[in-house]
């Protein structure tokens, strides 16, 4: 037990237990002042003073402050003793105020325990009634909220924040909500916010969806911007968006959106990675030509070969020739070396992530990296209510960096490994490791020794271990074809599991990919054109999408957002709410200009990928 929680335990305890002094009760310590605490978040001091407001108080009155540490309790993750505390809280059954605090507390350990379903069924069952406090008003709209972002819906996260927002006074706490409302909804594509937008102006939501489609789809033409901004001041004459945050994006300038004449493209052709540099180049020169609003810009293509200490040299020939923005390299060990350097003279778009903390202020990083797909499958899985995983990885070293990232990421987020296998990718029966996963091979063990016992046959059935949430499984095409089976073969058909875009080829086959039903991965919009609502180049480039680029989609997708991304490069930066909906994913940047790539979230069924958040 840590001492945060000692010290609350004590606390309340104490609040308990004391008896109030005679004489008028204390008033000094303000209930509001720990209702905004809690309602910004600041989850400790919140606790602290509401119990102390409650050892003011004789123990008829304490009641509603001690739900109030235990909710807040709840969202610092200490959820067994808030429910312990929360038991021996003496209630008066006829006080609504006791019993709504009750159901908000309830929903808090609900969702601290990741259980969406449970807050909605507490919620909708006990709603507050009209006239009750307003900060119980918006912490009722605020779990629903944070509720529904947990489920994936952004839609209904962003409509239970503005009707929080109508309980809030404090500006602070509105721009954060404001925020809040921009980032759910800025997760969604243009495509998506547009044809979800069911109410006619003025409605709130639709002026917030509309809001942040305008800004989407007017990302790299600020002169456009400011027209769309006006027109859309006209449509929501009184829409309650903070006007900072309008007054932010009329404030964008055509000089914010930066676009080289020159640029120099560093890709390894003589090396072993020749064909995902073609596939690179091809979709680079994809988005350069499907571009309308196209300046006058010359493209420069240099091999780099497979040597690494000979980037420096060949990016510095660059430079020398003129390059006013370079793109590349790929190989992470020339990544390193340009990392490595004191600083680059123009900014450079690195095609993988290098593995310095310190790198040149010019340096941006993107790529593919399998480690944070596993990364992000570990946010997802917890995400999902998940608390327990078994790990199946091929060995060597690309299996050993995917379960490193993956359980390093889990263990972050307070999950648990409780069994981790590899298996031979070569070969055609992974039932061993299997076995062995799901301590199958200790079922079968104890039949034996207990037949051997009685000296006669028994009747049997294996049993796995009861302990697995999900599996991640981290494997290509051929591999996850026979694994899932095989799986559902060991008793672990109602196990979910997840597992990195590697598994799906990228190309519809429902026949050979039936067997992989029910298992969930992230991949990119790209390669899930069919399914998304994203606004894809796919189809008008289709016909002309390379051999390389139809054999090695994801690196072709790669290289079209690696062009595509250089003029929004200084708005992502300069605009921390900012993001770009590429090919790849939904892209941000990160304070280490390291792009940041969400993926789309299917599960196969009938063969085929179908979304897994609703409304996208």
């Amino acid at each position: 037990m840590n001492w945060n929680i000692k010290f609350f335990l004590l606390l309340v305890i104490s609040a308990l237990l004391s008896s109030c002094a005679s004489g008028p009760e204390q008033s000094q310590l303000n209930p509001d002042d720990a209702e905004q605490l809690l309602a910004r978040g600041e989850y400790h001091d919140a606790s602290k003073l509401f119990v102390d407001i409650a050892k003011q108080l004789s123990s008829q009155k304490r009641a509603p402050y001690l739900l109030r540490a235990t909710a807040a309790q709840a969202r610092l993750g200490n959820v067994i003793q808030s429910k312990r505390i929360l038991k021996s809280i003496q209630l008066d059954a006829a006080d609504p105020v006791h019993i709504t605090l009750f159901y908000l507390t309830e929903a808090h350990i609900a969702l601290a325990e990741r259980q969406t379903g449970r807050v909605f069924e507490i919620l909708d069952n006990n709603p507050p009634m009209a006239g009750i406090n307003r900060f119980y008003l918006a912490d009722y709209h605020d779990l629903r909220a944070d509720a529904y972002h947990l489920s994936g819906n952004r839609i209904e996260t962003a409509r239970e924040l503005i009707q929080r927002e109508h309980y809030l006074r404090d500006p602070e706490i509105i721009r954060a909500n404001q925020q809040d409302i921009w980032q759910s909804l800025s997760m969604l594509t243009e495509r998506a916010l547009l044809q979800l937008r069911t109410d006619p102006p003025p409605n709130i939501l639709s002026g917030w969806m509309d809001l942040v489609r305008i800004t989407k789809t007017y990302q790299l033409r600020p002169e456009m911007l400011q027209q769309a901004l006006q027109q859309w001041r006209q449509t929501y004459p009184s829409h309650p968006a903070d006007q900072t945050l309008i007054d932010d994006l009329r404030s964008r300038k055509p000089d914010d959106v930066t676009i080289p004449e020159r640029i120099a493209l560093l890709l390894p052709f003589s090396s072993k990675f020749a064909r995902a540099a073609e596939a690179i180049r091809d979709g680079f020169f994809a988005a350069y030509y499907s571009n309308k609003t196209l300046r006058k810009q010359s493209i420069r293509v240099y091999d780099v070969g497979e040597m690494s200490q000979d980037i420096t040299n060949i990016y510095q020939q660059a430079i020398n020739e003129g390059a006013q923005f370079v793109v590349g390299p790929l190989h992470k060990d020339s990544i390193n070396a340009l990392a490595e350097t004191n600083s680059l003279p123009v900014p450079t778009l690195g095609l993988n992530y290098s593995r310095n903390e310190n790198i040149p202020a010019n340096l941006y990083q993107f790529g593919l990296s399998p480690e944070e797909e596993a990364r992000q499958v570990a946010e997802r899985t917890w995400l999902d209510g998940y608390i327990n995983a078994a790990v199946l990885v091929p060995a060597g070293p690309w299996g050993e960096r995917v379960a490193q990232a993956f359980n390093e990421r889990w263990q972050e987020v307070g999950g648990r490994i409780v069994s981790q296998q590899n298996y031979n990718s070569t070969d055609k029966d992974f039932s061993r490791p299997i076995r062995t996963l799901l301590n199958i091979n200790q079922s079968q063990q104890r039949y034996r020794s207990l037949s051997n016992l009685l000296n006669r046959k028994l009747k049997f059935t294996p049993r796995r271990r009861n302990d697995i949430d999900f599996i991640f499984m981290a494997a290509y095409p051929r591999q996850a074809r026979q694994i899932r089976p095989q799986l559902k073969f060991y008793h672990a058909s109602t196990v979910p599991v997840y597992a990195t875009s590697h598994a799906f080829t990228g190309n519809l086959n429902p026949e050979r990919d039936r067997d992989m039903d029910g298992l969930v991965f992230g991949d990119m919009p790209w390669v899930l054109s069919d399914s998304t609502t994203h606004r894809s180049l796919r189809s008008q480039l289709e016909s002309d999408i390379s051999k390389a680029g139809n054999s090695l989609q994801r690196l072709y997708a790669l290289g079209i957002d690696a062009y595509n991304i250089i003029g929004a490069l200084n708005p992502l930066k300069q605009y921390t709410y900012e993001r770009y909906d590429g090919e790849t994913g939904s892209l941000s940047l990160d304070l280490k200009q390291r792009i940041q790539r969400q993926v789309t979230w299917v599960k196969f069924r009938s063969g085929r990928p179908v979304l897994v958040d609703q409304e996208l």
